[in-house]
């Protein structure tokens, strides 16, 4: 059968794209990171990518599940034995009683926290996201039609959340409260008193409450609180985590979420819809670094320490330094005496000197005048980088 091709059909208009994601911003954390790749002998300070392999006794799991052909597909939700070995780590580290059931696993922390928004936002609900926050959050709610509303956590106050100005912010279209402690991008950990009125906040609200705790094992001084630990009985809590972070396992692609019944169902017909599960062999992995020797938790949170006090003391000495993150792998630099918005010196300073930090407006308004520099990177390219930025910032761009 000869078919004919019609050349005026080919050349109409293309039907149009989904008008939220196609007109949404690249993140900006990525857009520096992609010219970077194209600049060999760049000095990377972007990326929350962990400078350390997965630990040796992780990586040997995997290998043996290839080896012995667990190759299949599992549970939409993880293996069971993974979910079991999930409940003891959440009871362990976080203070969170939970059941096999009730956990859900995704590809990556961002997986996860994608599944959970998809699975409680509807059109033309609001969602209070911190300023300076995580770019991902406001790059999902296109897809569902919703609107991000901003909560300041100012750089005065060593980058903690105004808790009146949520009060403030929250009308009868608001649905959701996110909360990220330990923060990306800031490095700030929330006190428990902040994280108790923020839980009772969103109780006297009635607000779901999605707490992103994917740097849970990494906390540099002091302690850290999960909202499931400080009200266990409150269904409308859902808390997200990752093996990414803790376990140096980001392309591995492995994260979880727990909360009521009721929602991780949801979640789970989410994630039947888009991954139908995680690897296998990533699973079998996680369920060796759940179980195996912790030191390689200890030892990557002690070299953080040891690189946020490197970062802070250049910072502190050329008078950059915002605060000293007590959380995460991240510090974020004032380059505000430049003069500069945050993405055109963050571009400067890679074309430039050859370092690679993240724009401060990628996360938001609060942070305009400043950069975030990863100290997921060697003691060496943090001083190195550091010290370029400082005399980048001093030299009188």
């Amino acid at each position: 059968m000869h078919i004919t091709f019609n050349t005026a059909v080919a050349r109409l208009a293309l039907p149009a794209l989904a008008e939220g994601p196609a007109e949404m911003a690249h993140s900006g954390i990525r857009e520096i990171a992609n010219e970077a790749l194209r600049r060999p002998g760049t000095i990377r300070l972007d990326v929350g990518q962990p400078d350390f392999p997965t630990p040796q006794h992780v990586k040997d799991a995997g290998k043996r599940a290839i080896d012995e052909n667990m190759t299949f597909y599992t549970h939409t939700q993880g293996l069971l034995s993974l979910r079991e070995k999930l409940v003891d780590k959440l009871a362990r580290v976080n203070g969170i009683k939970t059941t096999p059931e009730a956990i859900a696993c995704g590809p990556g922390g961002v997986g996860a926290i994608a599944a959970t928004l998809a699975a409680i936002v509807e059109r033309g609900d609001e969602v209070l996201l911190s300023d300076p926050g995580w770019p991902n959050y406001r790059m999902m709610l296109p897809w569902l039609g919703a609107r991000a509303v901003f909560y300041p956590c100012p750089p005065s106050a060593g980058f903690q959340p105004d808790l009146e100005s949520i009060e403030r912010l929250i009308s009868p279209q608001t649905k959701v409260l996110v909360v990220n402690s330990p923060n990306n991008p800031t490095g700030a950990v929330y006190p428990p008193d902040t994280i108790a009125a923020m839980v009772e906040l969103a109780q006297r609200h009635n607000l779901w409450l999605i707490s992103d705790e994917c740097y849970d094992q990494i906390v540099l001084d002091g302690s850290w609180t999960s909202p499931a630990h400080i009200a266990p009985d409150d269904p409308r809590i859902a808390s997200a985590f990752t093996f990414s972070k803790t376990y140096a396992m980001t392309g591995w692609r492995l994260g979880y979420v727990t909360g009521s019944n009721e929602l991780i169902d949801t979640v789970t017909k989410v994630l039947e819809s888009n991954s139908s599960c995680t690897s296998t062999i990533t699973q079998v992995a996680a369920e060796a670094a759940l179980a195996g020797p912790q030191d390689c938790v200890a030892e990557m949170a002690s070299a953080y320490r040891r690189r946020r006090d490197l970062a802070a003391g250049i910072l502190e000495e050329a008078e950059l330094l915002i605060a000293r993150p007590s959380g995460a792998f991240y510090i974020m630099a004032d380059v505000s005496p430049t003069g500069l918005p945050a993405r055109d010196f963050a571009f400067r300073l890679l074309r430039e000197r050859g370092v690679s930090a993240a724009p401060g407006t990628a996360f938001g308004q609060q942070a305009a005048g400043a950069v975030r520099i990863s100290l997921a990177s060697s003691d060496a390219d943090l001083r190195e980088g550091v010290s370029r930025l400082a005399e980048f910032v001093h030299r009188g761009i």
